[in-house]
């Protein structure tokens, strides 16, 4: 008689087992990097309105730096990212009264079960009052 050649069934099965989790951790692998490039792309593009809404911060009056329910600045960059919010929030410092604390905030990503957005972003300026330009 001749020996047998070939694999068992149980070898069989157990490559196919180890073939079946490398394929599945490959396929879940790409779909989190796609999850993770948008969510970057995202940051991007919220930092980017963030630092356009600061600049035109930075260029206002001392004086005239008061809280807004929106962003002045041009916010159309952050279509992609609709629904989402804008706000400037700014407060007198408790230490001294020619200093003012400017909260820029963008919130996207809303959850209609939670009614509440998942992501944000904030950015605190302090702008003080130097008697000069309304440059820093």
């Amino acid at each position: 008689m001749r020996p047998q050649r070939g694999y068992s069934l149980p070898e069989v099965l157990v490559a196919l087992v180890i073939l079946a989790i490398v394929i599945t951790t490959t396929i879940a692998m790409f779909a989190r990097r796609q999850q993770y490039l948008r969510e970057s792309s995202e940051t991007i593009l919220v930092w980017q309105a963030i630092w356009n809404e600061a600049e035109i911060l930075r260029r206002t009056d001392w004086k005239d730096i008061k809280s807004q329910p929106a962003f002045v600045s041009d916010t159309s960059i952050l279509t992609p990212l609709n629904p989402f919010v804008t706000k400037v929030e700014v407060a007198p410092s408790a230490d001294d009264p020619n200093v003012k604390n400017a909260t820029l905030t963008v919130l996207w990503e809303f959850d209609d079960q939670h009614k509440i957005y998942k992501r944000n972003a904030h950015l605190s300026i302090l702008r003080s009052d130097t008697g000069g330009s309304n440059l820093w």
